[in-house]
């Protein structure tokens, strides 16, 4: 089965351009997979794989970290060479099943209201997992910038969407 991003289907994300940061892809996706494990965050796992925009779009190799519990929501982890420059940023995806979907559409109007509808603790579970790895992926990118000589202190650490990350 396909992993796909859709649009309707990302909550928040995040993204840095890394000036004349090409070539170093490899290094941003084991440093963020290393510091996610010696986090040990419950019920988190971590898999590259290739995504795609749809049923014929082209992929791209993400880093996907799932949660065993928030089975509705990943994130998706992406660097990749964009001319002299390495694109960098993560989306947070809600994708409920065909069933809560459904009765989510038909109840609510819109087919994510029952996966946001979470209890105090999957909030809190919720934010502690977005958070901890966007800042973990903030410091692979913070490192390779300063490893390359680039000013970090201007570069916009928030996220836009549903959670707006710190």
């Amino acid at each position: 089965m396909a992993v796909t991003i859709r649009k309707d289907r990302i909550l928040d994300n995040w993204l840095t351009i890394i000036d004349n940061g090409a070539g170093n892809q490899e290094r941003i996706y084991t440093t963020t997979e290393e510091y996610l494990e010696n986090a040990q965050l419950p019920g988190v796992t971590l898999k590259r794989d290739q995504v795609n925009s749809g049923m014929f779009g082209r992929g791209r190799e993400f880093l996907i970290v799932s949660h065993r519990v928030l089975t509705d929501y990943t994130m998706f982890i992406y660097a990749r060479d964009y001319g002299q420059h390495l694109d960098c940023g993560w989306y947070l995806l809600c994708k409920p099943g065909m069933f809560k979907k459904a009765i989510s559409r038909y109840a609510a109007g819109n087919p994510n209201s029952f996966s946001m509808n979470l209890d105090v603790f999957d909030q809190q579970d919720l934010s502690a997992w977005t958070h901890v790895i966007h800042r973990t992926f903030l410091r692979a990118v913070k490192e390779l910038m300063e490893e390359l000589e680039l000013d970090i202190t201007g570069m916009n650490t928030r996220s836009k969407g549903y959670l707006s990350v710190w």
